[in-house]
C-alpha cells in the first residue's frame, strides 16, 4: 500500500527521530523514553508506504554514519529494526504476546550486535576492560570504607556479587529488553490510530508460558550442579540462559496468581494490589510458576469448573 504521506506526519517523524538520536547521545534513559513515539510515527509511515519508509531509512542512516557518532548510528538502526518487527507482526496479524517475544529478542540481540561491532571497529573499549577498571576503582572505595567501619561490611562478598552481575549481563539485557518492548507496544497501542487494526491480545491472567521452558530450566539446573570443573565461559552461558528462563517462570507465576484470584471472584483492583508483593518477592513468584508448570494446577482448576 503506497499512500501519499502528509507533510505534517513526515515533519513529526523527522523531529521524533532526531529527538530520539540526540537524547540517546545524552543518556540512554532519555532515548528509551522517546523511542515509542519515534516507532509509532515510523510505523505510521510504513503502513502508508513501505517505499517511503525504506527511503527515509537510508536518508537518515547515511548522514548519521558520516557526521554523527557510532552510538547515534547504532541506536538509529535499532529503532528501525524494532519498527520493522512491529510492522511485520501487524501485517501477519500476530498476537501481542508473540509480538512482545519477537520485539524483546530483536532489541536484545540488535543491542548486543551493536556493542560487538563498535568494539571491533575500535569505537568502544571491550566491556571486560571497562568493568575491570570500574571494579578496581570500586574495590579501592570499599577498602577505604571498610577501614573506617571495621567488621560492618564484607568487601569480598560485594565484589563477588558485582562479578556475578557482570557475568549475567546478557541475560539482564534481555530482561530489560522485555520491559522496553512492553513499554513500546503499549504506547503504540495507546496512541491514536488511523483505523488500522492493532495486535489481538489475551488478558494477563491467560498468559501461559510453554511447558518446554520448564524442561529446559530443570535440565540446566541439574547440569549446573556438576559445573565445578567447567570453563568460565561455559558456566556463564548456562547461567545467562537459566536467568532468562527464571524470569519467564516469574511472569508465568504472576499470571497464574492473577488467574487464581480472578477465579475466586476477587475484585480486579484488589487482585492487582495483591500482585505487587509478588512482584517484589520474585523468588516466591518463581516457585509459584514452577509448581504450576509441574503439577498443571491451572488445568486441574479448569477441569473442575466443568
Amino acid at each position: 500500500m503506497n499512500k501519499k504521506i502528509s507533510t505534517g506526519t513526515l515533519t513529526l517523524t523527522l523531529l521524533a527521530v532526531v529527538a530520539y538520536i540526540m537524547l540517546t547521545e545524552i543518556t540512554l534513559i532519555f532515548g528509551t523514553v522517546v523511542m515509542p513515539f519515534a516507532v509509532y510515527l515510523l510505523l505510521k509511515i510504513r503502513q502508508q508506504s513501505k517505499l517511503n519508509y525504506r527511503v527515509l531509512f537510508f536518508s537518515f542512516l547515511i548522514p548519521a554514519m558520516l557526521f554523527l557518532s557510532p552510538l547515534a548510528s547504532g541506536s538509529f538502526i535499532i529503532l528501525y529494526i524494532i519498527t520493522s518487527i512491529l510492522g511485520t507482526t501487524l501485517d501477519k496479524k500476530m498476537s501481542q504476546e508473540i509480538t512482545l517475544f519477537y520485539t524483546t529478542f530483536g532489541i536484545g540481540l540488535s543491542t548486543m550486535a551493536t556493542v560487538v561491532v563498535m568494539q571491533m571497529l575500535g569505537f568502544l573499549r571491550p566491556l571486560s576492560d571497562i568493568y575491570s577498571t570500574f571494579r578496581s576503582w570500586y574495590k579501592e572505595q570499599l577498602e577505604t570504607v571498610s577501614g573506617l567501619t571495621t567488621g560492618v561490611m564484607d568487601a569480598d562478598i560485594i565484589l563477588q556479587s558485582l562479578d556475578l552481575y557482570f557475568r549475567n549481563l546478557p541475560a539482564f539485557l534481555i530482561i530489560g529488553s522485555f520491559f522496553l518492548a512492553l513499554y513500546i507496544i503499549l504506547m503504540v497501542r495507546i496512541l491514536p490510530q488511523d483505523g488500522g487494526k492493532m495486535w489481538h491480545y489475551r488478558s494477563f491472567d491467560k498468559w501461559i508460558m510453554p511447558r518446554m521452558l520448564l524442561y529446559l530450566y530443570l535440565i540446566i539446573f541439574i547440569v549446573m550442579l556438576f559445573s565445578g570443573s567447567w570453563e568460565e565461559s561455559t558456566v556463564s552461558l548456562f547461567s545467562n540462559v537459566s536467568l532468562v528462563l527464571e524470569w519467564a517462570l516469574f511472569i508465568h507465576g504472576l499470571a497464574f496468581a492473577y488467574y487464581f484470584m480472578l477465579t475466586k471472584k476477587l475484585n480486579k483492583v484488589l487482585a492487582v494490589i495483591i500482585l505487587i508483593p509478588l512482584v517484589l518477592f520474585r523468588p516466591i513468584t518463581v516457585l509459584i510458576g514452577l509448581f504450576e508448570m509441574i503439577f498443571r494446577i491451572r488445568l486441574i482448576m479448569a477441569l473442575r469448573r466443568k
